[in-house]
């Protein structure tokens, strides 16, 4: 920046205040309060975002450096250079700030106390107060909001959508500006992170330009993937007009029963309340149609004396306690039933003649049908639905103490029997002897029993319980994590390193065909350098300008050693030789081949060509290149072999003259052959389940069953790309089984694979109650 910037009546877009905001403060602590749906579109957005910042910095470097190359003046030329020097050395650094500023941003929705936002008086400079602004920092600001303006217009309905949803989740209200990831945020986040980067404003003004390209203009791409794994997780699923969701779309019935879920949301507002309010009318409207509620229970009965929702709330908090210690059968309690021991318990008192009033009579009803979903539910293993279906009274009395809590999303009851269910998907069951031992399902069990044991009228229990199970979560996960990815990884690479030994094994085919390789030749090729190729091959890949020179060299091998001496032979030879054996011996020193072994293979080459010179050397039968053996990690040098432009350019490798001389390819013919074979039982297999495999997306869990029988949950933690592998783990990371495209078809189709539905469990018996009542009274239950 030039001293212009710097004068004392200039007002800087980078406050002192932004700076203290993050220095020394971590918003992990607020940020593990937020809903399981949060997270996940953290984690998204995050992963989006570093993939572009990756882009953006990458055309920085090219763009500065052309700029750069056509500068008229040395000064210029210098200005882009040290500016590209400078971006080079900050980018970890403003990648990392960046990111501190939006989790700070997302911290702000769960607690504005924490990270709170400039006051009036320290507000940044804007367009609308630029009498103090310098003019290099006023094109900074015009620059940046410009694309802020553009994007905003550009991709209005989808941040609209987004900001709906989020406000749907959170206690702090969202609007445009302060959404995390919006295009405010993200701008602002950037111009933040990058400020202490020492550029020139022309370099800063070409980096803002890059950053509009490709972030900017890119975002309407993440707000569709977020508003879609939103509207999965059943968060205001309605919102759909543009925001070009890729997913299958709901029938008209779910829609309209997502809506009636979803659209009155847990803002804190008295509209919102009233909305969610109106739900509860719409589902006692149902009931009535149903013949399910309170009136039609009422009609042929004599009313007593009403009974008040707080003295039903007392005589509700006595039968939860008395469930407290009840074991894991599963069952719910019928509504009839809970509110025959209400009628006990008022009885006990002396006030059996007290009716419990219409409404209050309706959410019981209405709760039991959800808690019989529950136990329906095939995602959840019998043990944990048991442990759940305990919550059906605390559920009960939190209903009707509130009578907005169906159209609560964000209400602390629901979010904690949705963040255990989700928890529990892919819990395995080991048997009655091992549940004790087995730390989810104690977490999850002392979390009920806490809720029966002390949960009386104050939900701010469940707010408590939230955060005590997440912080169980997080450990729990990060265990499994690093597991996972060391299973990841070990696939990764064995399916790299099969493909690598295919394409060497290939290469040595092509070079190889159709000659009768002398023995020193061929085992040296085999033996060696096949090794020295893999290893390239696996690390830079069959395309790098190394693998070509090293292919080359074993071409040279090849011909060295077939050739006819004629005259131009035998001077080419000459030539050859030394910088030939030069290359192999330094190729073989790199991978720290052993050196006894490579000084008798050279012995036996120098003889073959002294031979060859004196043209004493006979014709041999075949010799078959045996598969190198496997190279240890160890002898991967990063040194890479530098080879000088061959003197003889001209060789090629030799015309095939007959029966192949060497058996190479052993492997990629496998490959080819796996593959021919890959594709004839995808011929057997029907398109429809082909298609359902090709939809299967990462961190999904499902329900399979092994050929002995045996059934067990796992998540698709990886897909191979190379091998065309789909890798699954269990819940602790580890890997359980391991399939490819047409294996999977076939076990849909099967039914030995199955689908676990990861929808919030409150959100999905809900919308199934909704649907359940709207059905004709004679097809309920079918």
């Amino acid at each position: 920046m030039s001293e212009s910037s710097n004068h004392e009546n200039v007002v800087s877009l980078r406050t002192e205040r932004d700076v203290k905001a993050t220095q020394g403060r971590e918003p992990q602590a607020v940020l593990a309060r937020m809903p399981a749906a949060m997270h996940l579109l953290r984690e998204k957005a995050r992963q989006t975002l570093q993939g572009l910042l990756r882009s953006l910095f990458d055309k920085a470097d090219d763009a500065l450096f052309e700029l750069a190359d056509q500068a008229t003046n040395n000064h210029e030329q210098n200005l882009y250079f040290d500016s590209m020097r400078q971006v080079r050395l900050h980018r970890k650094d403003t990648e990392s700030a960046f990111f501190q500023h939006i989790d700070v941003n997302f911290a702000r929705l769960m607690d504005s106390g924490a990270f709170p936002e400039a006051s009036a008086e320290e507000a940044p400079a804007s367009l609308d107060n630029l009498s103090l602004v310098g003019n290099e920092e006023l094109e900074e600001m015009v620059a940046s909001e410009t694309m802020v303006n553009r994007a905003n217009e550009q991709f209005a309905e989808r941040v609209q959508h987004l900001t709906l949803r989020i406000d749907h989740l959170v206690p702090i209200k969202v609007y445009q500006k302060n959404n995390p990831v919006g295009c405010d945020a993200v701008c602002a986040a950037f111009i933040e992170a990058s400020g202490d980067i020492d550029i020139d404003v022309k370099a800063r003004l070409v980096l803002l330009k890059l950053f509009d390209r490709a972030v900017m203009c890119q975002l309407g791409e993440l707000y569709d993937q977020l508003n879609q794994h939103l509207i999965e997780a059943n968060i205001l699923p309605s919102l759909r007009g543009g925001v070009g969701a890729r997913g299958v779309k709901p029938t008209a019935s779910r829609r309209t029963a997502q809506s009636e879920t979803h659209e009155a949301s847990g803002n804190e507002s008295p509209v919102a309340d009233e909305n969610a309010e109106q739900l509860l009318g719409t589902l006692r409207e149902l009931l009535k149609a149903q013949g399910a509620g309170a009136a039609q229970t009422h009609a042929a009965a004599a009313v007593g004396p009403s009974l008040s929702s707080q003295d039903l709330l007392s005589i509700l908090t006595l039968a939860q306690q008395r469930s407290a210690p009840q074991t894991e059968r599963a069952h719910t309690v019928s509504a009839e039933d809970i509110k025959s021991q209400v009628g006990h318990l008022l009885a006990r008192g002396g006030a059996g003649e007290r009716q419990i009033n219409d409404i209050d009579e309706d959410v019981i009803n209405l709760v039991s049908m959800m808690f019989e979903f529950i136990l329906d539910d095939r995602s959840l293993a019998s043990p944990m639905k048991a442990l759940l279906a305990r919550l059906q009274i605390p559920m009960i009395k939190v209903a009707i103490a509130d009578k907005s809590f169906f159209g609560k999303g964000g209400h602390p009851a629901r979010r904690l029997l949705n963040e255990m269910a989700t928890a529990a998907l892919g819990w395995q069951d080991s048997g009655e002897e091992n549940r004790g031992k087995d730390m989810l399902y104690r977490q999850i069990d002392q979390t009920v029993g806490k809720v029966l044991s002390d949960f009386s009228k104050d939900v701010a229990i469940f707010d408590a319980l939230l955060l005590e199970f997440r912080a169980f979560q997080e450990k729990d996960k990060r265990r499994a994590k690093i597991l996972e990815q060391r299973t990841i990884d070990a696939e990764d690479g064995k399916a790299k390193s099969q493909r690598a030994r295919a394409e060497v094994d290939a290469a040595l085919e092509e070079i190889t065909a159709g000659v009768e390789l002398p023995s020193a030749a061929a085992e040296l090729l085999a033996s060696a350098w096949s090794n020295v190729l893999f290893i390239t091959c696996l690390k830079q890949g069959p395309d790098s300008e190394t693998f070509a020179q090293q292919l080359q060299a074993g071409r040279e091998l090849v011909w060295s050693a077939t050739a006819p001496m004629t005259g131009d032979n035998r001077q080419k030879l000459l030539k050859l030789v030394p910088r030939l054996l030069a290359q192999l011996r330094g190729g073989l020193e790199d991978i720290a081949f052993n050196p006894y072994q490579m000084g008798q293979l050279f012995k036996a080459l120098e003889k073959l060509h002294l031979d060859i010179l004196r043209s004493k050397v006979k014709a041999e039968a075949p010799v078959p290149l045996v598969e190198a053996p496997a190279v240890p990690a160890s002898s991967m040098s990063e040194a890479e072999a530098v080879v000088p432009e061959s003197p003889v350019a001209d060789i090629e490798a030799p015309a095939v003259v007959g029966q192949a001389g060497l058996e190479v390819g052993a492997a990629s013919s496998d490959v080819a052959n796996e593959e021919l074979g890959e594709r004839t039982e995808e011929d057997d297999i029907d398109g429809q389940h082909l298609a359902l495999v090709s939809n299967l997306t990462q961190g999904s869990w499902f329900e399979m069953s092994s050929a002995a029988g045996e059934t067990y949950r796992c998540r698709l933690a990886a897909i191979i790309k190379p091998t065309g592998k789909y890798i699954f783990v269990n819940r602790t990371g580890m890997k359980v089984a391991e399939e490819d495209k047409p294996g999977l078809a076939r076990a849909l189709k099967e039914g030995r694979i199955r689908v676990l539905d990861d929808g919030m469990l409150f959100d999905r018996a809900l919308e199934s109650v909704i649907g359940s009542l709207r059905q004709p009274r004679g097809k309920r239950g079918g």
